[in-house]
């Protein structure tokens, strides 16, 4: 359901008055991005190519089950696509507060200013500075310390707070699940009504709005090096020097993952775009130096960032998609597999043939809104304002917990 909370509205003023790019703003536009036919219990249907979709309960990429037929957990232990096309139980329900409680009633206060404590995780708050910036950051984690099995960089919506964000979107329950170290960074506030970000300079982290840079002209690098400090600190703070690092967007924070993929990709395995595109400027100057894992999960009646794209403000979300499998020198057609849950469809693209083990996933969901699929459903009530604003809010699929999964897939891990 979707739970975006009121200030991302200010997304739809920003392109008017050129601060949040294209990326944030919207509307209409509905496809299924090119899937066509689906893909259930393992029999492949319709337009699926290339012999891609696999069944009798063999995987790739290290998640074979190994006696050809799928255990009935095995999806909730490891989600990947090929599980979804062998006709497993992937139901994302499965997994939801099975680990931490979600929050309780409407106590918005307590949500946006402190992470609803769950036993077993531990939550700070960090500082960090780099580009000439400097931010606090929540670090989630299992306690009693140990090596995590990752670092999860996840970069907010526009004007989002850090805490209310880590509960919308279960960050202790991908901690405790996973065993990952999460790292929740505020994005630097705009000075002067957008005005220094506009001249490509970095401005205070203070002002009206604390967002991502959506066009090649707003300090990118500035915010990559912000960001950079923060997964150094992260590093030595908690003594994951060794763990490989995933970053993920949501809305305006899906531009900032991308330019981390291209700008970063020596440093970051795998990047999860949820609800967001790029101009097509920033796609233009993207050049990976190496094969970076590629995960997308966008609505197909998505009004803030259209599916299609916007005129020339954003760009369709498949390209996206098409160009990280240019990037990571993929081969042969793509795998398909449709995901069914309730009212929701999801329809996965996803290319296994790739440079450095690398894969690209594109999950689209058929007919979903402006949501981070599996998020907090206790947060906000429904209202007529949210569906409006953000469109239909399905959770056919777990950004949180399956969506980390299909980091792992993507990265080759």
């Amino acid at each position: 359901m979707n739970r975006l909370v009121l200030s991302a509205a200010l997304a739809l003023v920003l392109a008017a008055c050129g601060g949040g790019g294209g990326t944030d703003d919207g509307g209409g536009g509905s496809t299924t991005g090119g899937t066509t036919g689906t893909t259930t219990g393992g029999t492949t249907g319709g337009g699926t190519t290339g012999g891609g979709t696999s069944g009798g309960g063999t995987t790739t990429g290290g998640s074979s089950t190994g006696g050809g037929t799928p255990s009935p957990t095995s999806c909730q232990n490891d989600f990947t696509p090929d599980r979804v096309a062998a006709g497993e139980n992937c139901d994302p329900a499965l997994n939801r507060a099975k680990f931490c409680p979600l929050v309780s009633g409407l106590d918005l206060l307590t949500s946006r200013t402190t992470v609803i404590p769950c036993d077993g995780v531990e939550v700070t708050s960090n500082s960090a500075s780099g580009g000439g910036f400097t931010t606090q950051y929540l670090a989630i984690r299992p306690a009693g310390g140990g090596t995590p099995s990752a670092i999860y960089m996840a970069l907010h919506y526009l004007n989002a707070n850090t805490s209310y964000y880590a509960n919308l979107i279960r960050m202790s329950e991908l901690a405790k699940a996973r065993n990952v170290l999460v790292l929740v960074p505020q994005a630097p506030g705009d000075g002067g009504l957008l005005t220094l970000p506009l001249l490509g300079l970095p401005s205070p982290n203070t002002g009206l709005l604390s967002r991502w840079p959506t066009m090649v002209n707003q300090a990118v690098e500035n915010n990559l090096q912000l960001l950079d400090g923060v997964v150094a600190d992260a590093r030595n703070r908690f003594s994951a020097s060794g763990a490989p690092l995933y970053v993920s967007g949501l809305s305006n924070g899906t531009p900032m993952a991308y330019f981390y993929a291209c700008g970063r990709a020596d440093q970051v395995e795998a990047v999860l775009a949820v609800a967001g595109t790029q101009t097509a400027e920033a796609a233009a100057t993207c050049r990976p130096n190496r094969p970076v894992g590629l995960v997308i999960v966008h609505g197909t009646s998505d009004p803030i960032v259209p599916y299609n794209g916007l005129l020339n403000l954003t760009r369709a979300v498949p390209e996206n998609y098409a160009d990280f499998k240019t990037f990571d020198q993929c081969t042969g057609s793509d795998r398909m597999a449709t995901l069914i849950n309730g009212d929701a469809t999801i329809r996965f693209n996803y290319a296994t043939s790739c440079a450095g083990g690398r894969r690209v996933v594109l999950a689209t969901a058929v007919g979903n809104g402006h949501n981070w699929p599996g998020d907090d459903a206790s947060v906000l009530p429904d209202t007529a304002l949210n569906v409006g604003l953000f469109g239909p809010a399905l959770d056919g699929i777990d950004a949180t917990i399956q969506g980390f999964d299909l980091l792992r897939y993507t990265a080759g891990n």
